[in-house]
């Protein structure tokens, strides 16, 4: 285990009706003037917008809207958002939704004190050094953004989508009612719970000193979101399996399950080129799709790594690490499936002409490799990843 440095501040108000709290929790930060940041119309067809502003103004707390935040968010959207923030005079940011909606809210609260553009951040051209206090009331268990420290930004026009960290980006709080996300689509919820598990996936295979103890929670919560998962799918409406989904979300990637580690994503990166090149293709959609072609490309390298997570996740008992590995992945593809991720880039809408675009934007025109456990991966080996994906 290395030495590190860990930060949580975000207070989590788990459980039914706790939307109902949100003025008293955004009050409790500081917030007086707060940017309302959301996707669609639904928070406002299905009720939830209206219980959101209830609770702000009975706490003397005003509010300016900025909806119409889409999956796979926009830079342009933000830039957006920070002009209608200064305009305001906001002291806080509250983010109703899933992940595209916290990121975005997120890069608003960095930009405010920023005289850059806010993409600046998202390409490494700047660093945070101040942002808006940020709240989220969580409709969807997913990316986990509502406790961690990554913000992830997509800009249509460079066909870029890339992410960065900051602690002053993690949330004051997040609200969190497993009931708010009975209503996401069967589709949605499956790429959830793909994101879900390859959040502590990623993690759990990065570098380690033998079996630490942030592993062995890692693989706790990947085994659990699917078996609550498979619940989810068959009843979307299972109070308890919701709920398990939900903290899940957040326990995955608020850094629990890599402290001690060195960490580094490899299949995230991958998948950002896949759905910064085509915009309609959901992200937890896409990890569950190169996942199984990636860890089929390099578990050589890694043989007894791949072998415990089977064992631990599957109960994988076989005779030989090696074809225990093996089990382990194709386990792993078979449960995506099972929930109706893809296994094709035709599934998702993309053909063999597209590899050649994909291999330069996971690799920025070969410039650069990604990942480091088990090997790194220049252009050469995501091409043969990206390939291997393609229909017979």
């Amino acid at each position: 285990m290395i030495d590190f440095d860990f930060v949580s501040p975000t207070k989590i108000y788990f459980g039914k009706d706790k939307e109902n709290e949100l003025g008293k929790a955004a009050k409790a930060v500081g917030m007086t003037n707060v940017l309302l940041v959301y996707g669609s119309g639904r928070i406002k067809n299905d009720g939830l917008y209206a219980k959101c502003v209830s609770a702000l103004e009975k706490e003397g707390i005003h509010y300016v809207d900025f909806g119409g935040v889409r999956p796979n968010p926009l830079a342009a959207k933000v830039r957006e958002g920070v002009a209608l923030a200064k305009s305001y005079s906001a002291d806080g940011i509250i983010a109703i939704g899933g992940g595209s909606i916290i990121d975005t809210a997120k890069s608003i609260a960095a930009a405010f004190y920023y005289e850059g553009d806010p993409f600046d951040f998202n390409l490494k051209k700047a660093v945070p050094t101040k942002a808006l206090p940020l709240g989220v009331v969580l409709t969807f268990a997913s990316a986990g953004s509502e406790a961690s420290n990554s913000c992830v930004i997509q800009d249509d026009d460079l066909k870029i989508k890339q992410g960065f960290n900051c602690d002053l980006l993690r949330p004051a709080f997040a609200i969190e009612n497993p009931e708010l996300t009975y209503s996401a689509p069967p589709y949605q919820t499956a790429a959830g719970i793909s994101d879900i598990i390859m959040h502590s996936l990623e993690r759990y295979f990065c570098p380690s000193d033998g079996n630490e103890l942030s592993d062995e929670w890692a693989l706790d919560l990947i085994r659990n979101t699917i078996i609550q998962g498979r619940k989810v799918m068959e009843n979307p409406h299972d109070y308890q399996a919701r709920a398990a989904i939900m903290l899940n979300s957040t326990l995955s990637h608020n850094g629990l399950t890599h402290l001690g580690k060195k960490f580094g994503f490899v299949v995230h990166p991958l998948e950002h080129a896949l759905s910064g090149y085509k915009a309609d293709i959901t992200h937890g959609a896409g990890v569950a799709l190169i996942y199984p072609a990636w860890a089929s490309y390099v578990y050589k390298g890694g043989v007894s790594k791949f072998a415990y997570f089977a064992k631990r996740v599957f109960d994988v008992s076989s005779a030989s690490e090696e074809e225990t590995a093996i089990i382990g992945i194709r386990s792993m593809k078979e449960f995506f499936t099972s929930i109706g991720m893809p296994a094709t880039l035709e599934e998702v809408g993309l053909h063999k002409d597209d590899i050649p675009a994909l291999v330069g934007l996971a690799s920025g025109n070969g410039t650069r490799v990604i990942g480091c456990y088990p090997q790194s991966l220049d252009e050469h080996d995501i091409e043969k990843i990206y390939s291997s994906l393609l229909k017979d």
